[in-house]
């Protein structure tokens, strides 16, 4: 059973006039400088989803604190077994205990501030359970063009060309940018300079497809953390590659002394697959294509087929990423056991609810694969800044305007890692998605 509430009759209109007058002036600054970009509209989760259980006693109360834009939102509640409970945002009540039917969604129009407050007080009951999230409509132009690469560090970059050699990359540039700089490292969330070698490879010369940045920290800027243990950890796990031969590449990788977790095996989906390592024990996953030439010899990699995403809420996910640009979609969900969880690395049955993503048409073809776990669960965040953990630590994209791409995220609410790094012309920063994984934003500036 779903309910609204509209307890906001009278809207507060400086502040709603306020949110129009920021969103069209950022809008059409925006397309004074990108003329053939669009805008994008996504709900946004703005707080939570946050679910709190009853404990029986005396009523509980939790307060938090959130960012969001000037004008309208909803506050969504779930409420199983509940039938009272209490909730303020920025001081007023907005649900209150006749508001609930004890087992439905609850549906609440507000109106938010830049910084804003929540109080959620649960009774002392045995048992139930309230979930609570706020989301906001927002549209904007964040000038996306396209992935630029994933970034990965390693332990060792000459073991890690080696790889790429025996994989059938070209495009390296080796070594690649300063060593050292203040600029750049404060924009990775290092205090200070940073040393490293950096290795930049692709199936193409030169790289029409996102390639891999990988990078050997050295020195004080080394982090001697593994990658993800697991392929259910929150975060970028692995990149996926098509190839036209994933028996005849897994023979030759195996041969070579490569690392995988089972032989090629197909998913519930009719996908054939298998996921191997890198010498650090980061993963790379390959699926089989009819696209390209016939198979070789040697190996037979067509291109990036997606960079993988685990995520705790799909759908705060989908809406940031729908806020990128990420339009065009795809059902990924799937589930099962014996060899298709074995593949995955885990003895028992596993589940994930997915949706595929991608820029749409004139883009260089990249997807980005959504993943929530459901079983089994890991809840470990991703890896926190700076950005020196071993494995797939980030993923850029190039925008048309950084300057008036920061300018956007920053009146949407979103703080960046560190300052802009990089010249005058040309500079890269750092968001975070709603799970703390690390986006890099790069392109032209016109300051």
């Amino acid at each position: 059973m779903k309910k609204t509430i509209n307890r906001n009759k009278t809207i507060d209109t400086s502040s709603a006039l306020g949110f129009k007058a920021a969103g069209i002036a950022l809008f059409l600054g925006l397309l004074a400088v990108a003329p053939n970009a669009s805008s994008h509209e996504a709900n946004l989760t703005r707080f939570g989803p946050e679910t709190y259980e009853l404990v029986q006693g005396q009523p509980t109360t939790y307060s938090s604190s959130f960012r969001a834009m000037d004008g309208p939102a909803q506050l969504v509640l779930q409420d199983e077994g509940i039938d009272n409970a209490w909730i303020k945002i920025n001081g007023r009540d907005v649900v209150q205990p006749q508001d609930f039917s004890g087992n439905g969604e609850v549906i609440v129009d507000l109106n938010l501030n830049r910084e804003n407050t929540i109080e959620v007080i649960v009774p002392g009951m045995p048992s139930g359970e309230l979930g609570v999230r706020v989301t906001q409509v927002t549209e904007a132009d964040l000038g996306l063009l396209r992935q630029g690469y994933f970034g990965l560090n390693t332990t060792d970059i000459e073991r890690q060309r080696a790889l790429y050699d025996l994989m059938g990359f070209i495009g390296e540039i080796y070594p690649a940018g300063p060593e050292t700089s203040t600029t750049f490292a404060q924009s990775l969330g290092f205090p200070e300079d940073y040393l490293i070698y950096v290795s930049l490879h692709s199936l193409q010369d030169p790289p029409e497809q996102p390639f891999v940045d990988t990078v050997e920290f050295r020195g004080n800027s080394y982090r001697e953390e593994p990658p993800y243990a697991m392929l259910n950890h929150i975060g970028i796990t692995y990149g996926t590659y098509s190839t036209t031969d994933l028996d005849g590449d897994y023979a030759y990788f195996q041969s070579e002394g490569v690392e995988f977790l089972s032989a090629p095996t197909t998913a519930p989906n009719g996908e054939r697959f298998v996921f191997m390592k890198d010498q650090d024990g980061t993963y790379i996953k390959l699926i089989a294509t009819n696209e390209g030439e016939r198979p070789t010899p040697g190996p037979d990699l067509v291109k990036l087929a997606n960079t993988n995403m685990n995520v705790t809420d799909l759908e705060r996910s989908r809406e940031f990423y729908r806020l990128l640009g990420f339009t065009e979609s795809a059902p990924g969900s799937q589930s099962g056991a014996g060899d298709f969880a074995a593949a995955h690395g885990f003895d028992g049955p596993i589940e994930f609810e997915g949706v595929d993503i991608s820029l749409g048409e004139g883009t260089d073809g990249a997807t980005i694969q959504l993943r929530q776990w459901k079983s089994p669960y890991d809840n470990e965040p991703p890896y926190p800044p700076p950005v020196n953990h071993l494995g797939i630590d980030r993923i850029n994209f190039y925008v048309e305007d950084l300057t008036a791409t920061i300018a956007t995220m920053t009146e949407l609410g979103y703080e960046q890692l560190g300052p802009i790094g990089g010249g005058p012309g040309f500079g890269i920063v750092f968001f975070f998605d709603p799970d703390g994984i690390k986006v890099q934003l790069s392109g032209p500036r016109t300051e």
